[in-house]
Parts: C-alpha cells; structure tokens; sequence
C-alpha cells in the first residue's frame, strides 16, 4: 500500500486475521462429533494418513509448537497433539475453553489447531467477535432464524457463511475481501475488474431549463428555495415558493 501510494495507484488488501465459528447448541451436534469425523478422515494415526497436509516448512511447525507449549493452553488438548518434526506434521489438534489472553487466541493460526470457547449465552460469542478486530470471515451453525438475523446485523466481518465455512470463496459473484484490520476493498470475479476500474461519472444536459435561481443576486426567496430544494421536502419548495418559510 505504501509502495502504490505514491503513484496513487488503487490497492485491494487481503489481510486476514482470526476467522470465528459460533456453533449454536440446539442444533444436532454430538458431543464427541469432532473426534469421531477428524477419526473418519485421518484414522487414528492420522500423522500415517496421506490426506494430512505437511506443515508448509520448518519455521511454521516451530511457530505452531510455541503455540501449542504456550502454558496457557499446554493443559487445554482433549484431542491429537501429536507431532512428527521430522515429516513437519501436526495431528488435527482441539483444545477446550482455551483463555483469550493465550497466544493461540492473539495470532492467527494457519494450522490443525481448533481453540473452542465456551460461553453460557450464544450472545456472548458475538461480544467476544466484536470486542477484537474485524475479521475476514465469521461463521454461524444455527437453525434458528432469528439467531441468523442478529448475526448478519450484528457481526462486521469481510464475510460471512451460515451452516458452512469459507464456501463463499468459491462463489464469483460475491465479493471477497476484508474490513478494517483484515482488509481494503474486495476481488472475485466482475468485483475484481471493479476493483481496479475507475468509475468515471458523465452527465449530458440540453440549454434548456436553466434556473435563475442558481445565480446572484442570491435574495432572501431565492435562499429560501434553494435550501428547500438542498432539503429535498416537496411541502418546504412548496412553502418557500408562497414565502411561508
């Protein structure tokens, strides 16, 4: 942004930042549903499975790790944790009520690590959205319609997806893109072109229907109309037109 800010040359920034997940507790969702799917996908030694991802490179396992041995969340694991730094593979990882304060709930992931909080008012989840930085997306499983609507209306986000996660970036027709601190303006498809298009405004007008009232002297009923007019009120153009106003 720097850089294109000298030529004033327009940008669109993807920054990201943490994207929450809130889970309403009246839809059908097993206690155990994480482990037995991630059991489903992986098997149990899911640092064997061919469908796990290698950790990108050595410097990203490390930072994960930090992650995992802070002592904050350390005693917080309920499933996987187990690593091979040889083969830069981390299980698919869930830690339970980890703090907010913990460096896991500070940075941004990119990883197989699933920090869960728990709050005792669904509400509440939409305080903690809130209470830190606009993210790029947010997610809300619910069947509750009501529940939908106060999420649409109450979170700022890039984006946001009912009863899915990050589908909305396979979409073309929607805009994808950051607010705040997770980003500037929006690409995907005709957004993209849009993007970096200048919006040039035209308009074509005859020689007729020119107005005196546009030019001095400005009289106290020319002023009158004017700020009717300005004002966009029928009754108020009408009412300074009879000098009732």
């Amino acid at each position: 942004m720097a850089a294109a800010a000298k030529h004033l040359t327009p940008v669109v920034l993807e920054l990201g930042g943490k994207s929450p997940v809130v889970v309403d507790s009246n839809i059908d969702l097993k206690v155990d549903s994480l482990k037995t799917e991630l059991e489903k996908f992986y098997g149990k030694n899911p640092l064997e499975s061919k469908d796990l991802s290698r950790i990108v490179n050595s410097n990203h396992f490390g930072r994960l790790i930090k992650l995992l041995d802070d002592e904050k969340v350390s005693g917080k694991i309920v499933f996987g944790g187990e690593k091979d730094e040889s083969k830069l593979r981390i299980s698919p990882t869930i830690l339970l009520d980890v703090p907010r304060n913990s460096l896991m709930m500070r940075e941004e992931i990119f990883g197989p690590l699933l920090p869960i909080i728990t709050v005792d008012k669904l509400e509440e989840s939409f305080d903690i959205i809130n209470s830190g930085t606009k993210p790029l997306a947010a997610y809300l499983f619910t069947t509750n319609s009501k529940l939908k609507g106060q999420f649409v209306m109450n979170i700022s986000a890039g984006g946001l997806v009912i009863n899915d996660t990050a589908l909305h970036l396979a979409i073309n027709t929607l805009p994808f893109g950051g607010v705040g601190e997770s980003g500037i303006g929006a690409y995907h498809g005709k957004f993209s072109f849009d993007a970096f298009s200048h919006k040039k405004a035209i308009l074509y007008r005859s020689f007729l229907g020119d107005v005196a009232i546009r030019y001095p002297p400005y009289t106290n009923t020319k002023m009158r109309l004017l700020k009717a007019l300005i004002g966009g009120g029928l009754l108020g153009i009408i009412r300074a037109l009879f000098g009732l106003s």
